[in-house]
C-alpha cells in the first residue's frame, strides 16, 4: 500500500505504462437497441395510438373507427461525477499518471446510457420502481401484456421467456390446442421458438404486426453458444416440434434468419439473453436525452477550491432517461 509518506517515491518511479490497460475500446451496446430522442424539458410524452383496424366486408352501413390516444411520460434523470486533482501532486506527476483520469471520465460519460440500459433491462441500479413500467402501464417485461389496450378480450402476449420459458398454445385446424414452451436457457430450440412466437404477435385488429426478430443480446458468458446457435453453417440438430431423430451433422436453418449478435460485457446477469426487432421505425428501447454529457474544469488560482485547499476539481453532469418501447420489439429469455 503506498502511504503518504511514500507518494514522492511512487510518482518518480512508477512506470506509467500500467495505466495504458485502463484505456480500452469497448464498444457502446446502447444504440443497437434505442432509439435516441432530444428533449426540451423536464419530461417527454410519447402519445401514438393502435393499429387501425382492416378493411372489412362492407355488407350494411360503414362502421366507424376512433382510434384512442395513448401515452407515455418519460422523466429525465440528472447525474453527475466529480474528479478532484491535488494541484501539488499534479504538478510532480512527470509520467502522467493523474492526467489520464480526464480521458476516463470521458469514458465513463460515454458508457452511461450503456448503463442506465443495463439497469433497465435487469431492474436495477437507477431505473427501478415505477421506470420499469411501459407504454402499456405493465412491466417492460411482462408474461400478459394486453393486445389492445381497450378491449380484454383481444388476448395477451409475454415478452418475458425467463424461469425457464413461457408455456403457451396455438389452436389446432382440428380443434383442441397444441402446447408450445417458448424461450427458456440458450439453445438452438429456445432461439427458434422465441423467433416464431413473436412473429405471431398481434395487432389490436387481430392480425399479425410483423414481427420478425433480428438482434440478440448476451452476456460474454454466453458469447460461445451464441456464435454457434447464429453464425454455424452445421450443427448437431436438436429436436424441433415433430422434427425428431436425426443423427449427425444438419444444416444451421438459424444462421439463414439474418439474426445480428450483440456482446454486452455490462449485462451482470449472465444467462438472461434479450432478442429483439430493431428494423422498424422506431426501436425497442428510448435513450432520451436533455442535455449531452459536459465536464466543466475548476481550476482558476482564484477559485476557492484551488486557493483554500489546492485542489483542482473536474465536474461533469447530462441529463438523459432511458425507457420502453413498444413490448412487442423485445423479449427477455432464460433458464429457471
Amino acid at each position: 500500500m503506498i502511504t503518504p509518506a511514500q507518494f514522492n517515491i511512487f510518482v518518480s518511479s512508477v512506470n506509467t505504462l500500467i495505466g495504458a490497460a485502463y484505456d480500452d475500446t469497448v464498444p457502446v451496446a446502447y444504440d443497437k437497441l434505442c432509439e435516441t430522442v432530444p428533449s426540451a424539458g423536464s419530461q417527454n410524452v410519447y402519445g401514438w395510438t393502435g393499429m387501425l383496424p382492416k378493411m372489412r366486408l362492407w355488407n350494411g352501413p360503414r362502421v366507424v373507427f376512433e382510434p384512442a390516444p395513448q401515452t407515455y411520460v418519460l422523466a429525465n434523470q440528472a447525474f453527475e461525477s466529480t474528479l478532484a486533482l491535488d494541484r501539488f501532486r499534479l504538478d510532480d506527476d512527470q509520467f502522467g499518471i493523474y492526467y489520464r483520469m480526464l480521458p476516463d471520465m470521458a469514458r465513463q460519460a460515454r458508457r452511461q446510457p450503456d448503463y442506465m440500459v443495463r439497469d433497465l433491462l435487469e431492474n436495477s441500479g437507477d431505473q427501478t420502481g415505477t421506470r420499469q413500467l411501459g407504454l402499456d402501464g405493465l412491466t417492460g417485461f411482462n408474461t400478459a401484456h394486453p393486445v389492445d389496450l381497450y378491449n380484454a378480450n383481444a388476448g395477451t402476449f409475454s415478452n418475458d421467456f425467463t424461469a425457464g420459458g413461457f408455456a403457451t398454445t396455438f389452436p389446432k385446424a382440428g380443434g383442441g390446442t397444441s402446447a408450445v414452451t417458448v424461450g427458456g436457457a440458450f439453445s438452438p430450440t429456445a432461439v427458434m421458438t422465441s423467433i416464431e412466437y413473436m412473429m405471431t404477435f398481434k395487432a389490436e385488429d387481430g392480425e399479425a404486426l410483423g414481427i420478425v426478430p433480428n438482434q440478440i443480446m448476451v452476456h460474454p458468458l454466453l458469447r460461445g453458444e451464441a456464435e454457434v446457435v447464429l453464425k454455424n453453417s452445421f450443427f448437431a440438430p436438436p429436436a424441433w416440434g415433430t422434427v425428431t431423430g436425426q443423427v449427425g451433422s444438419a444444416e444451421n436453418a438459424i444462421s439463414r434468419f439474418g439474426v445480428d449478435l450483440i456482446i454486452n460485457p455490462f449485462l451482470t446477469q449472465a444467462y438472461t439473453w434479450y432478442i429483439a426487432d430493431t428494423s422498424r421505425a422506431f426501436m425497442p428501447l428510448i435513450h432520451q436525452v436533455r442535455e449531452a454529457t459536459r465536464i466543466v474544469p475548476r481550476v482558476s488560482e482564484n477559485d476557492p477550491a484551488v486557493f483554500d485547499s489546492h485542489q483542482f476539481l473536474y465536474g461533469a453532469w447530462d441529463r438523459q432517461a432511458v425507457g420502453w418501447g413498444p413490448a412487442w420489439l423485445i423479449a427477455r429469455s432464460g433458464p429457471a
